[in-house]
């Protein structure tokens, strides 16, 4: 800015007030490339004069400025950042903070002084201005100069925004005003007597309050309940601006478990995702999202391991089973079929396929007529997106064999065949589970008198042993083994692969098994040892299955076949086996266009030098060594085709001593030669200077 200073008496104490406070006042200093690239401009300008009185409003006394002067002298790397961030729901607080980054030039001497910044929210005016301390060298700009933050609230649910109104420089002696003026005269209107306020804005949209949305989870139709390693998605809004937020899932005593985080954007929402760990509370959480000063939180439930519960009532040709579940994905369908075995790799027998649909929480009830000798276990299976949940229930084996009223009072066994009765005795009947109860008394036979009765004998009975409790052996089976996952962008480019082992252990003794030992190994041949890993089974009773969930790693960079094997227990059906196939193909792609690029850089050079070597036979003007119309004529003369070819010299023939021969530079010579002599001077001397000796 220019300082046209009217009086010279005016100049030396002037400068002398403005030197000697100068080493009074600091200024605050922020980093000039990471403001700058924010910073603009405001509108208007500035009027510098000396101040009559000490209001921001008071008339200028005497003008210095003639003409209206920037608000910064380069817009290029100058201006003014004005920025806002904090809570965006209502009952929050905004931090405002000003920045100049590059100002107006206040004087051609050193001085320093306060500048008070005006700011308005939604057009109102703050109560008091905001300074701080300034000092610059003299036809210097102001630059790089911080405001204190400003804290004013959010307001209420809507748009708002807050507004850079001017800037005053006050140093003895001197005020600049700076505002949205953009025109003014001496003595007349000008920034300094009409202020107007800039255009320099920063606007914030507030909510009624924070929230948080479960958009939604992996594998589930319902959006309030998953599984561990599910993946939940989440959406939030009314959180602070552009900050960090974290995922927690809290239990009822208020104790959570950090499972994931997001950062907001600038209007304080924000997505993420995250997967629901292992060891999460297997009952209804609280799932949290949010920063220091506010949060919000949602309902939640982690899914237990799906469990079924049987009961059995005998028919006449069937029996009923009544099937119990708890514990299964919410609002999706399960289906019961028969099987002629333990597991659903057995054959499915002829009892038809029941359907029945998953209530809210998890739970169902049906009834299953097995009516196939054949079924051994009846198994509920639930589709996910993509897997399967299930679990096994081993049918008793009595199938039928209860008293059909519409037949009268004839007996059935077990087997559906009729059982025959005696005169005087009442046959023994099914008690509806399987066993024979005695139907009443059978009339005694009295034996002839002429026959008589035994006498009674001493009889010595042999003492019983006491057996042995029973050894408990772990029976177990494991069946339905599979890897769960998907190759990640970093297993493609050489990272570890990571899957989840997921397999179904079953109890097939009579005795209840407690956390039985789990082994698996992963190798390149399928003879690999399993070896003991950390694995929760729980206590299975007989006929119960678990799920059991166990991480495998590959080491970085694996590709090609390595086989998974493992055991439960000791038996051999707790053994299994599976086959995992990885390859690298990013890393397979980046080896394969750094080979493709090397061939073009080589094919490049090997061009280059190519040219180069063209480049080097080159002459000045284009002139070619070998005439090639002289060579065509003296093959021609050489076959009988043409004359003895006569060609003009291109320089004087110089007689011995320097002198011309006594013919004209353009008169023909006979015989003249092909190889143009000049030319190839030209060339060797072009030559003698591509290879002198250069410094190094």
């Amino acid at each position: 800015m220019r300082l046209a200073v009217r009086s010279t008496r005016l100049r030396g104490p002037l400068a002398l007030l403005l030197v000697g406070s100068a080493a009074a006042y600091g200024v605050g200093l922020v980093g000039q490339s990471a403001a700058a690239a924010a910073a603009v401009t405001p509108s208007g300008g500035c009027w510098s004069y000396l101040p009559s009185g000490t209001p921001l409003d008071a008339e200028p006394a005497n003008d210095f400025s003639t003409a209206l002067e920037p608000w910064t002298v380069d817009p290029a790397t100058g201006g003014v950042l004005l920025e806002t961030a904090g809570a965006t729901a209502v009952g929050g607080t905004r931090a405002v903070t000003v920045t100049i980054v590059g100002g107006p030039v206040l004087a051609p001497v050193d001085v320093a002084g306060t500048a008070s910044l005006l700011l308005s929210v939604d057009g109102t005016p703050l109560a008091s201005p905001v300074t701080v301390p300034f000092a610059v060298a003299g036809g210097e700009p102001v630059a790089n100069l911080v405001a204190p933050t400003q804290q004013v609230p959010v307001g209420a649910a809507g748009t708002h925004g807050v507004r850079l109104d001017a800037v005053y420089f006050d140093a003895p002696g001197l005020r600049v005003a700076c505002n949205g003026q953009d025109s003014g005269v001496p003595s007349g209107s000008n920034p300094a007597t009409e202020p107007e306020p800039t255009d320099l804005s920063a606007s914030w949209t507030t909510v009624a309050g924070a929230s948080l949305t479960v958009s939604g989870i992996a594998d589930q139709a319902v959006r309030n309940a998953a599984r561990p390693v599910d993946v939940v998605s989440v959406q939030v809004a009314g959180l602070a601006s552009s900050a960090p937020a974290t995922v927690e899932l809290c239990d009822a005593a208020s104790a959570c478990t950090t499972v994931g985080s997001l950062t907001t954007a600038p209007d304080g929402s924000g997505s993420g995702s995250f997967a629901v760990p292992m060891d999460a509370p297997l009952t209804t959480t609280t799932l949290r999202v949010g920063d220091a000063p506010t949060s919000a939180s949602a309902d939640f439930t982690v899914l237990d391991t799906q469990r079924v519960v049987a009961a059995e009532q005998l028919g006449v040709d069937s029996t009923s089973v009544t099937l119990t579940g708890t514990g299964w994905d919410p609002t999706r369908p399960v289906t019961i079929r028969g099987y002629a075995g333990a597991d659903s790799s057995s054959a499915v027998t002829a009892d038809p396929q029941v359907s029945v649909q998953v209530d809210a929480a998890g739970a169902f009830t049906a009834t299953y007529e097995v009516a196939d000798r054949a079924t051994r276990s009846v198994i509920v299976d639930q589709a996910r997106t993509s897997t399967h949940i299930g679990a096994v229930y081993l049918v008793s084996g009595a199938i039928g064999g209860a008293v059909d009223p519409d037949a009268g009072e004839t007996p059935v066994d077990g087997d559906g065949e009729e059982v025959p009765s005696d005169d005087g005795e009442e046959v023994p009947t099914d008690d509806g589970a399987g066993g024979v109860t005695p139907g009443g008394v059978v009339t005694p036979v009295v034996p002839p008198e002429d026959i008589p009765l035994p006498p009674d004998l001493p009889v010595d009975q042999p003492a019983v042993p006491v057996p042995a409790d029973p050894e408990v052996v772990e029976d177990l089976a494991v069946s339905e083994a599979r890897l769960d996952g998907q190759a990640t962008l970093s297993e493609l480019f050489g990272g570890a692969p990571k899957r989840d082992l997921v397999f179904i252990v079953q109890n097939l003794g009579d005795a209840t098994v407690d956390n039985p030992l789990v082994r698996v190994s992963v190798g390149r041949s399928d003879d690999v040892e399993p070896q003991v890993v950390d694995a929760e089974v729980g206590v299975l009773d007989p006929g119960e299955q678990a799920v059991v969930t166990v991480p495998v790693t590959l080491p970085m960079a694996a590709f090609g076949t390595y086989h998974v094997v493992g055991q439960v227990g000791e038996t051999e059906n707790g053994a299994f086996a599976l086959e995992w196939t990885t390859f690298p193909w990013g890393l397979f792609a980046l080896n394969a266009l750094a080979l493709t690029l090397l061939a073009v850089g080589v094919r490049h050079r090997l061009g280059l030098r190519r040219r180069a070597r063209a480049a080097a036979l080159g002459l000045p003007g284009g002139e070619s060594v070998v005439d090639l119309s002289a060579a065509d004529a003296w093959w021609r003369y050489r076959s009988g085709a043409g004359p003895k070819p006569v060609v003009p010299h291109p320089l004087p023939l110089l007689a011995p001593g320097g002198a011309a021969a006594g013919r004209a530079p353009d008169e023909p010579v006979a015989g003249e030669a092909v190889v143009d002599l000049a030319a190839a001077e030209a060339w060797w001397s072009k030559r003698a200077e591509d290879n002198a000796p250069r410094a190094s």
